[in-house]
């Protein structure tokens, strides 16, 4: 059995700030797209945003290394995106369609990386370290949050790449800035981010996803519904970038 030795925060902005945008390279991705509450999900969208009729979530897990990154360094991260409608990109040249998503929850262990996404992506970026341990084609991811593993990932893969593709995503984020004041919002604006990716990807498949969160945590509204569903999978070695985002509504212009 192996088990991941991921980037560890250490609570301080680095010294040198990344330019935008980053480029990450061979991520092993575990991406799951799973069924929630279609309500719950729609209470977390901003004005100008509805959520896809699937009801899904897209849950992504991965760490890196620094060589691996282009100005990062080393880190793990777990983050809850909300598929949304009328919002498609496109992949594999053209020949699927891929709905838009929506930063809901993102939590990353390395203080370099949550400052350049809350400032450069405007994600919510909070702390939290994801751990893999993989036995054979069991493979078990976990993100701890506050010293408390609050997603844990079951799943069996293969180590023989079965397909290559590439395309665009479409993200979307909220960016909130304050006053300096503190009195109210100096940018209030939703961004999209163009992400351009190639991934060589491994068979895959899910045999549970559990939720942890402390009571009244509100994350825990994105837990899957029971039975399980989850209509994409996709284990991959990922390399994309941390694109710059346009704004797309300007909610302090009314």
């Amino acid at each position: 059995m192996t088990a991941s030795n991921p980037a560890v925060d250490r609570d301080v902005h680095a010294p040198w700030e990344p330019p935008v945008p980053q480029l990450i390279r061979n991520a092993r991705m575990m991406i799951v797209g799973y069924r929630a509450n279609l309500h719950a999900i729609a209470a977390l969208l901003p004005p100008g945003l509805e959520p896809h009729p699937n009801g899904l979530v897209q849950m992504n897990m991965y760490e890196v290394e620094a060589h691996q990154t282009s100005g990062f360094g080393a880190f793990s991260l777990t983050y809850l995106s909300l598929e949304v409608a009328g919002h498609d990109s496109e992949l594999a040249e053209g020949a699927m369609a891929i709905p838009g998503r929506y930063f809901a929850y993102y939590w990353n262990s390395s203080a370099r990386v949550r400052a350049y996404v809350r400032e450069r992506v405007g994600a919510k970026a909070m702390p939290g370290v994801r751990t893999v341990e993989r036995a054979g084609n069991a493979l078990t991811s976990t993100l701890n949050v506050d010293g408390r593993d609050v997603i844990r990932l079951e799943a069996q893969v293969g180590d023989k790449v079965v397909a290559t593709l590439g395309g665009h995503l479409n993200y979307y984020a909220q960016r909130k800035v304050l006053r300096a004041d503190g009195s109210g919002l100096n940018v209030h604006e939703l961004l999209e981010l163009p992400l351009p990716f190639v991934a060589d990807a491994y068979e895959a498949s899910v045999q549970r996803i559990d939720f942890d969160f402390p009571e009244g945590h509100p994350a825990a509204a994105l837990r899957p519904q029971a039975p399980l569903e989850t209509p994409s999978v996709l284990c991959a070695d990922v390399t994309f970038t941390y694109s710059m985002g346009r704004v797309v509504r300007d909610y302090l212009a009314g």
